[in-house]
């Protein structure tokens, strides 16, 4: 574990602590992401400013994620096989980039031999943890262990700052330090880069926390750089620091898959000791993403309260982002976003009663701007499911965007013409319809009554075999009219329980009888298949190749039947087939590595020499088929 003399996440810069940023990521091809979740909480909690980029990412979204955000480490999980490949092409592409310094540490439990693990740092990779690192250090140990690593690495040292004058927007790492210098100095490089673009216009978003700003961020891009290829893009997003550790989740760029195309540049800053919903850096981030080039500024902010607009002090044009679940109507009234911001934003519209909140929103929005005459169509209140591919409304609302901007500054950007329903809304349809919302409880239900039936049926069964014994007794010792009358009530019960489950019981007898004669038969799709229902053990014995129960009373045994049952037969707790093969033996493929084609060259080599094809797997469906 960490010593208490420990380092914590921050490296000294002028006397002051600053930071450690630390990008954490799951390989490509893994969906293992329990593992880098637990590590980017310790991060975080151990007072770093953690990027958080999810699973499955590759060598090319981990290094450019590392040189936008002018990180100090990487921290990379590798769970599929291939992490010799996954580590050493992120640290060649951070070397290609001139950012050599960036610390690389990560593991991947059993899966990296200990061969492998010596390679990679014999190629320059800091740590790759073992089970045994993990069994002597512990989680918080490997943790403080990584970041001892770069409590040394100063990036504000002036010999990165120097050489900038002739940045420009497509030198990214050129920009992301720039933006570190705004950052940790309080100040811009003066005369380090050009003039500010002439015309750079800001969209901020603003809005709570769960509204979806991330992937409303992300979709706009989409769009922006659908309709504007050759648009320069940067995204300046704010998350809130911790008080206690001084740590900060930033965690906006798991939704950007928009970052892929050229053209687009992020950076997320944590808001330390702004006390706000914006970093004190984004002014001067601004500045600098002007006087590169780019062509396009989006800001968003952390959620934000009811009374909060720092959005509007940076923006030219300014979105708050809500959904429907902004309480009662009378808690907008309080909300100073309605006022302020040019667009306002239903997000998640297929959600239930957004179709109410849309209607109150508007109903504020005209009320305090008193746009009496405006149709609904017509006021600054659009619909948006930015989780939906295509989503019309998002096409709308980059339509209303791109408007503002030509109207205010003469520029020529371009938008596609939304495609609305006939009601003027996007589309609502949603993955399960109203009327299935409880498809699980009713699962659930059905269950439940099964079960209830079972032991309701238990109970009788028993109880009739319980009248059937007396019955036979009475019959025994003379007293016919006592055995007339059980037997009646036995009958009268049978009736009730119903033929299916004193068939069962018959069948079971029946099955019991033909398992305990060695052999048995039975059909596959019309074919006969003749077993042995024993296996000859070591000792000599004959082993049942399948337990039958020994109880003998009907009720245990109608719980059995309809709870577990034989082989082959429903419930089919042990399998649909009565038997299993004695003549093959399952195979079982683990996570795969690679490529969908390396995955299926794996199938045929586990496959290939067996005389019958039972591979087990289970994969997502980009590892099988590609993505």
């Amino acid at each position: 574990m960490a010593s208490a003399g420990s380092t914590r996440g921050a490296v000294k810069k002028n006397g002051r602590d600053v930071p450690i940023r630390v990008i954490t990521a799951a390989a490509i091809f893994d969906g293992h992401d329990a593992a880098i979740g637990i590590f980017r909480r310790i991060f975080q909690s151990m007072g770093c400013e953690v990027i958080h980029l999810g699973h499955d990412r590759s060598a090319e979204d981990v290094a450019k994620a590392a040189i936008q955000e002018d990180a100090h480490l990487i921290a990379i999980t590798s769970y599929q096989g291939g992490a010799v490949e996954m580590f050493t092409h992120t640290k060649n592409l951070l070397d290609a980039a001139g950012f050599g310094h960036v610390v690389l540490v990560g593991g991947g439990g059993g899966t990296i031999l200990p061969s492998e693990i010596r390679h990679l740092r014999d190629s320059g990779i800091a740590r790759i943890y073992s089970p045994d690192d993990g069994r002597e250090l512990g989680l918080t140990g490997m943790v403080q262990d990584a970041i001892d690593l770069v409590s040394d690495l100063d990036l504000n040292s002036e010999s990165r700052f120097r050489n900038l004058e002739h940045i420009t927007c497509d030198d990214q790492g050129g920009v992301s330090r720039l933006l570190t210098y705004a950052e940790n100095h309080g100040s811009n490089l003066h005369g380090a880069t050009g003039e500010e673009k002439a015309v750079c216009p800001v969209i901020g978003l603003t809005g709570t926390g769960g509204a979806g700003k991330s992937s409303l961020t992300d979709e706009l891009v989409l769009r922006i750089m659908r309709d504007n290829p050759d648009t320069k893009i940067a995204l300046l997003a704010t998350d809130p620091t911790r008080k206690r550790t001084g740590g900060a989740l930033l965690g906006d760029r798991i939704r950007m898959n928009s970052l892929r195309k050229d053209g687009t540049f992020m950076r997320s800053f944590a808001s330390r000791d702004s006390g706000r919903e914006l970093s004190n850096a984004i002014g001067r981030s601004i500045e600098v993403c002007r006087s590169v080039g780019f062509d396009l500024l989006i800001v968003e902010t952390s959620g934000i309260g009811q009374g909060d607009d720092a959005i509007t002090d940076i923006s030219d044009v300014s979105l708050y982002v809500t959904t429907r679940e902004y309480g009662a109507p009378s808690q907008l009234e309080k909300l100073a976003a309605l006022d302020f911001a040019d667009v306002v934003v239903l997000n998640k519209f297929d959600r239930p009663g957004a179709e109410d909140a849309l209607l109150e929103i508007r109903k504020q929005v005209r009320r305090n701007r008193e746009l009496w005459d405006h149709d609904d169509s017509d006021l600054p209140v659009i619909p948006t499911v930015a989780s939906r591919f295509a989503d019309a409304g998002v096409d709308r609302l980059w339509e209303e965007v791109s408007t503002l901007i030509n109207e205010r500054f003469s520029t020529q950007f371009i938008a596609s013409k939304a495609r609305m329903s006939d009601d003027g809304l996007p589309e609502r349809s949603q993955p399960l319809p109203p009327s299935r919302h409880g498809y699980l409880s009713e699962v659930s239900k059905c269950i439940r009554d099964y079960h209830e039936k079972t032991e309701a049926q238990a109970i009788l069964a028993s109880l009739i075999q319980d009248l059937e014994n007396s019955a036979s007794r009475m019959r025994d010792s003379g007293k016919t009219e006592a055995s007339l009358d059980l037997q009646e009530e036995a009958d009268r019960l049978r009736a009730e329980l119903g033929r299916e489950v004193i068939d069962s019981l018959s069948l079971l007898d029946q099955i019991s009888e033909d398992y305990s004669s060695g052999k048995t038969d039975y059909l596959v799709r019309g074919n006969k298949i003749e077993v042995n229902t024993t296996k000859k053990t070591l000792s000599g014995l004959d082993l049942p190749r399948v337990a039958l129960p020994t109880t003998l009373d009907w009720g245990d045994r109608v719980r059995w039947i309809r709870s577990e049952n034989l082989p082959g037969a429903f419930p089919y707790t042990a399998g649909v087939f009565p038997f299993k093969r004695e003549d093959e033996l399952p195979v079982r493929m683990f996570a795969g590595e690679g490529s969908a084609e390396r995955t299926n060259e794996r199938y045929y080599f586990l496959a290939n020499d067996q005389p019958f094809n039972r591979l087990s797997v289970a994969f997502d469906s980009p590892s099988l088929y590609g993505s």
